[in-house]
């Protein structure tokens, strides 16, 4: 692939947003020697986003293209995307962040500096629109706002990857676990499950504090109830991710997927007596109750089975959710 830079706008009815998104994107500062192209994907939106997106974009030098992604979904629309893309990183940007002007420029650079980089990211700064519960300010890392941890997690928002890892991932039909349902239930952490499977790689990642976006935050995403929904599914990923920690680790026994299960329902009971001192514990408790339920849901066995195939050889190339 030529050397450059590919942004991925994944965007389902944004019409209230993609302008600014956009515009964020028309003023990044680049060194002329960087190529990089804007893709707008347009997954099954039903209120003219993909009209805003061609608006803007028709009048712009940078080369771009507005396509169309019918199966909803992030996970699709994002293939679509990487699908789409010509150059050596990928640059997603979801429709409701707005990078600042030099942060294509920083990750490409953080890329560039390390061969053995599989995936950077930035920090997310918050733009409330409206009054947040106060238990939303107490659980910003949940909305992709804050410095991140770099070295073994990277959150989705403002995510930059070599385009070669995740089209061995897509093209080689392995299959996403977490691909944003579990049941009838929302799932969380399907850009978590893509840096795990960086990292079974032995490729690196990083996080720069410079390299900030805004992250715009709607009001109805400023309720305790939503923030609720969003620990829920958070809690359901969390045996999966687990499962590529202990395969990333080498931790091969299927007991340390007991003694995990087993130190979550400790922490329920903590954060259930904490609640009568703490009330944003209360958060904590459905996070923990869906990490069970979690378990329950994939079976410690099937996780095990994900340690083994990821620690195969090939370490990534087997279908781990074929169990």
């Amino acid at each position: 692939m030529s050397k450059g830079v590919s942004v991925i706008v994944c965007c389902y009815n944004s019409a209230w947003i993609i302008e600014r998104c956009l515009n964020a994107l028309l003023k990044q500062k680049l060194n002329n020697s960087i190529a990089w192209e804007i893709i707008v994907v347009n997954n099954a939106s039903t209120d003219g986003t993909d009209v805003i997106a061609n608006r803007l974009l028709n009048n712009a030098s940078i080369p771009h293209k507005v396509i169309n992604e019918p199966k909803q979904g992030l996970v699709h629309a994002r293939k679509r995307g990487v699908e789409e893309a010509q150059y050596s990183y990928i640059q997603f940007c979801d429709d409701d962040n707005l990078l600042c002007d030099t942060y294509i420029e920083q990750m490409f650079e953080m890329m560039e500096s390390n061969p053995l980089l599989g995936a950077c990211g930035g920090m997310g700064v918050a733009e409330f629109q409206g009054i947040p519960h106060p238990f939303v300010k107490k659980h910003l890392p949940i909305y992709a706002i804050g410095p991140q941890k770099g070295e073994t997690y990277l959150y989705g928002a403002g995510l930059c990857v070599r385009a070669s890892l995740l089209k061995e991932i897509y093209d080689s039909h392995y299959m996403l676990l977490l691909t944003g349902r579990c049941g009838n239930r929302l799932l969380a952490g399907d850009d978590s499950e893509i840096t795990k499977l960086i990292l079974l790689k032995q490729y690196m990642l990083a996080a720069s504090e410079e390299a900030t976006f805004i992250h715009v935050l709607s009001e109805k995403r400023l309720g305790c109830k939503y923030l609720v929904s969003m620990s829920k599914g958070f809690g359901l990923s969390a045996p999966v991710l687990m499962a590529y920690d202990f395969a990333i680790n080498e931790k091969k026994s299927i007991i340390y997927h007991y003694v995990s299960y087993i130190k979550t329902l400790i922490k329920i009971c903590l954060n259930v007596c904490l609640v009568l001192f703490q009330n944003e514990r209360i958060v904590s408790v459905y996070y923990f109750t869906s990490v069970i339920k979690g378990y329950h849901f994939w079976t410690i066995r099937r996780l095990h089975s994900v340690v083994l195939n990821s620690l195969n050889k090939d370490r990534i190339k087997k279908n781990l959710s074929s169990q």
